[in-house]
């Protein structure tokens, strides 16, 4: 039988221990590679092409979101599952738009881990449960954001990262260097979403971001401080 080429990125090694020690008793799945970074998963995932790139969001020096679209490029052919404590609709919408082709959380169990890795294989999305769950509940709720969440989607990939990092209350000479681009760069992206947003000012696109979930009011007040 062939078996699942799949490789592990993660920052924490007894994360990737403990998925590779489950992954060990599965018959059809091989853990071929493993990474601690972005930089590094993307030249183990060059070297050794990977069918199914199971990937933290967060990593050292290249984020997952970021990461997605360079490893798409570098090897079209890896299916991607991102594995996050992060539940926010704008990162998961974000990573699917970059080119993943599902979303975990880390509290889902293994079943769902395995579950989606196999999906993937087999080019299919797969969402855990409680993002379907969040999903249907938003879609039921049709609350007054609705509108915003429908312009959001014309944002692109570089203005939705510069729309979260505005929202959490970072500068634009902060976020010129989160981005290494310049601050006019980032001044041009703000324009520019915020007229796709139909927003006036900075406050109206926070109250927007808080009410969608972009960004929590603990985090956005913390950074204010």
């Amino acid at each position: 039988m062939a078996k699942i080429k799949l490789m592990l990125a993660d920052n924490h090694a007894a994360v990737r221990e403990g998925l590779k020690a489950l992954f060990e008793k599965i018959t059809d799945v091989k853990v071929a590679a493993e990474a601690d970074d972005g930089i590094q998963t993307l030249e183990k995932v060059k070297s050794t092409r990977p069918e199914v790139l199971l990937m933290d969001l967060s990593m050292p020096r290249l984020t997952g979101i970021e990461a997605i679209g360079q490893i798409k490029q570098a090897s079209e052919n890896t299916e991607i599952i991102i594995l996050s404590m992060i539940q926010k609709r704008d990162y998961i919408r974000e990573a699917l738009h970059a080119g993943a082709m599902g979303y975990l959380l880390k509290t889902s169990p293994f079943e769902e881990v395995l579950g989606a890795v196999r999906s993937a294989y087999q080019k299919t999305y797969y969402l855990s449960s409680e993002i379907n769950a969040d999903i249907i509940h938003n879609y039921l709720k049709k609350d007054s954001a609705e509108p915003f969440l429908n312009k959001l989607n014309q944002l692109t990939r570089r203005e939705h990262i510069v729309f979260r990092m505005m929202a959490e209350g970072r500068t634009p000479n902060e976020i010129a260097g989160r981005l290494a681009i310049s601050p006019k760069t980032v001044a041009k992206h703000r324009t520019n979403l915020m007229e796709k947003l139909a927003v006036k000012n900075t406050a109206t696109l926070v109250r927007y971001a808080l009410q969608i979930g972009v960004v929590d009011l603990e985090k956005q007040a913390g950074s204010t401080e």
